[in-house]
C-alpha cells in the first residue's frame, strides 16, 4: 500500500487542481431596476438581511443621501457593513452619498456563508447600486479584500465611474486555500485563530470561524477576476501593504500593471514591516491619509463639481 501512496496523493491533487481551476458562474449585468423606487429597493435589501437573521441593526444595508456623487461600499470576507463604518462616516462628512452593502451570507451566522456563491455576493450589490444610480450623477464602487472583487465585477458589467480597492483579494496568500475544492466536501467550518487584524472582541463585526465552502467560493471568485482582465478598463485607485498577511501584495501590483485601464493608481504603503490587511481598521497607521487620498481622488474627477 505504501508504494502507491504517492500515486494516490498525485491523483487527489490532480482532481483538486482540475476543479479549482473552473469558475462556476458567469456574471452578467444587473437586471434593470432603475424604475423601482428607493423605498422598495431598500425594503428588498432589508428583507434579504432579515431572512438571514442579521442581528445587529448596524449590519443591515445602509443608505446615506449626501451629494451627487455616490460611493457603494462593500466589506470583506466574513465581515459586515460595520467593518466599513469608519470610512463611510468620513465620506459622508466629506459630502458624498454612500450605500453600505451587506454581502449575502454575512453579518449573521458563519454557516450562512456556506450557502452562498460568488454570484450571490456580486448580486448583493445591485439594490445599493440602483439606489445610488437613482440619487447620484456619478457612482463609484469601493471594496475591501473580497469586497474589491465585488467592486471590480460591478464596474465591469454595469455603468459606473470607477473603483476604489483596499487590499483587494486578487490572490490569497495561504496556499492551503487550494485544498478547499476537496475539503469542502468533508469539512464545513474551521475555527479562527487570533492573529493579525482578527481578535475575538471583533465578533460583532467579523465571524469567528472560516466557512470552508465560502473559502472555495472566494477562491473561484479570484480565478474569475483573473480570467476577465480585459473588462477592467475603468478608473481604479488601490491601496496595499506589500507584505499583507492575508492577500498577495505582489499579485495586487501585477493586477494594476496588467489591467487595461488608463486611469489607475496603486498606492503601496511604505512601511514594509506592517502586514495589515483590514485597511479601514485603526491599526492601519496610514488610515487617515488613505481616507484623505480617496476623497481627493474623487474630487479630482469632478466629484464635487457635478451639477
Amino acid at each position: 500500500m505504501r508504494k502507491y501512496a504517492w500515486l494516490i496523493i498525485l491523483i487527489i491533487f490532480t482532481v483538486i487542481y482540475m476543479f479549482s481551476g473552473r469558475p462556476q458562474y458567469e456574471l452578467m449585468p444587473f437586471i434593470d431596476l432603475s424604475e423601482v423606487d428607493d423605498g422598495e429597493l431598500s425594503d428588498l435589501d432589508f428583507k434579504k438581511a432579515e431572512s438571514e437573521d442579521v442581528r445587529l441593526p448596524e449590519n443591515y444595508p445602509q443608505f446615506y443621501k449626501g451629494g451627487d456623487v455616490g460611493v457603494l461600499i462593500v466589506h470583506g470576507f466574513t465581515g459586515s457593513p460595520l467593518e466599513m463604518q469608519p470610512l463611510a462616516d468620513y465620506l459622508q462628512k466629506a459630502g458624498f452619498s454612500t450605500y453600505q452593502v451587506r454581502v449575502a451570507g454575512h453579518g449573521s451566522e458563519p454557516a450562512n456563508l456556506n450557502l452562498t456563491t460568488y454570484e450571490d455576493w456580486y448580486e448583493s450589490a445591485r439594490y445599493g447600486y440602483f439606489i445610488l444610480r437613482r440619487n447620484c450623477k456619478k457612482v463609484y464602487i469601493l471594496g475591501e479584500s473580497m469586497g474589491g472583487l465585488v467592486a471590480l465585477s460591478v464596474a465591469a458589467y454595469n455603468d459606473t465611474d470607477g473603483t476604489i480597492l483596499l487590499s483587494p483579494c486578487i490572490k490569497m496568500k495561504n496556499s492551503a486555500v487550494n485544498l478547499s475544492p476537496f475539503l469542502r466536501h468533508f469539512v464545513k467550518i474551521i475555527p479562527k485563530v487570533e492573529a493579525g487584524d482578527w481578535k475575538k472582541e471583533l465578533r460583532h463585526i467579523y465571524y469567528d470561524k472560516w466557512p470552508v465552502e465560502g473559502i472555495y467560493q472566494l477562491l473561484m471568485y479570484t480565478k474569475y477576476i483573473s480570467t476577465h482582465m480585459e473588462k477592467m478598463d475603468f478608473p481604479m485607485l488601490g491601496f496595499q501593504f506589500m507584505n499583507d498577511a492575508v492577500v498577495s501584495g505582489k499579485a495586487t501590483k501585477e493586477f494594476f500593471e496588467n489591467a487595461p485601464a488608463e486611469d489607475k493608481k496603486l498606492i503601496i504603503f511604505p512601511n514594509k514591516k506592517m502586514k495589515n490587511h483590514i485597511l479601514v481598521s485603526e491599526k492601519n497607521v496610514y488610515r487617515e491619509e488613505m481616507f484623505t487620498t480617496i476623497a481627493e481622488w474623487l474630487n479630482e474627477r469632478g466629484a464635487n463639481d457635478v451639477k
